[in-house]
């Protein structure tokens, strides 16, 4: 199991799916070739660094300026 800290931040109902039944479907949304319960699975049992973005939703909020 990941020692690593991790978050799955949404701001798209579309994307926000949270139940392992959406996680699995075919139809499931997928980022960068790897659906949510691949990229969730890589990163919980380290099989490979997960940093993923989709950029494709028109909710998405600017960065901010400091």
């Amino acid at each position: 199991m990941s020692d690593q800290n991790g978050m799955f931040i949404n701001s798209c109902y579309v994307h926000g799916q949270t139940g392992q039944g959406a996680w699995f479907a075919p139809d499931s949304p997928a980022v960068g070739n790897k659906t949510i319960a691949e990229a969730v699975g890589d990163w919980y049992f380290d099989r490979a660094e997960v940093k993923v973005v989709d950029e494709t939703c028109r909710h998405l909020v600017p960065p901010v300026s400091v």
